[in-house]
């Protein structure tokens, strides 16, 4: 009887080690991922803004004649990001009668001027926004915010790519695509001239 007391206690002390080394051993924390799972995702302020200045870009859009066909994402890991991430912020589609024209859009908000202007993108995004119009054959827009906030900008700016010959833009540049009204009034889009305004 004292021998099998024994052995069961033995055997309950056996068993509990050995369960206890597999959990520690099959347990894995999150550091001891090698994934930054951090870097999936810009949080850093400017890309809030951003994100904030795009909701006001498209709330500008009347849904009766706009359907917003792509919204694209800034996501990334480890220098690995989508194709599409490199295209303008949005692609549109217009629809008016028997009028159907589909067009993208790049959004830009700048807190203010610097140097008497702003530099709107790299070089390297110029570029794309360029590759971008050619491989798809449509009109691209971009959408400058100065001011005041991304909800609620004092100034903005409507200028077809093909006016963007410069990553640098001056606010007399500015003044010639400035629209007027805007907190009142919504984007309009002119399928003839294939200009947005």
């Amino acid at each position: 009887m004292t021998v099998g007391i024994l052995f069961l206690i033995l055997g309950a002390i056996v068993f509990v080690f050995l369960k206890n080394e597999n959990s520690t051993n099959n347990t894995k924390h999150y550091d001891d991922y090698e994934t930054d799972y951090s870097s999936t995702i810009d949080y850093s302020p400017e890309h809030e803004k951003g994100e904030a200045f795009e909701k006001y870009v498209v709330q500008k859009f009347s849904r009766n004649l706009f359907k917003v066909k792509e919204w694209r994402g800034d996501k990334f890991v480890n220098g690995q990001y989508a194709e599409t991430t490199t295209y303008p912020d949005l692609t549109l589609e217009f629809n008016f009668r028997d009028a159907t024209q589909t067009f993208a859009v790049e959004c830009k908000y700048r807190s203010d001027y610097y140097r008497d202007g702003i530099e709107w993108c790299k070089p390297y995004q110029l570029d794309n926004y360029r590759h971008y119009a050619q491989r798809f054959r449509i009109p691209v827009f971009v959408v400058i915010g100065v001011g005041y906030s991304p909800y609620e900008p004092d100034e903005l700016y409507v200028i077809p790519l093909k006016a963007l010959h410069q990553t640098f833009v001056s606010r007399s540049f500015l003044k010639h695509y400035q629209k007027y009204n805007f907190q009142e009034s919504n984007f309009y889009f002119d399928p003839q001239s294939l200009s947005l305004r």
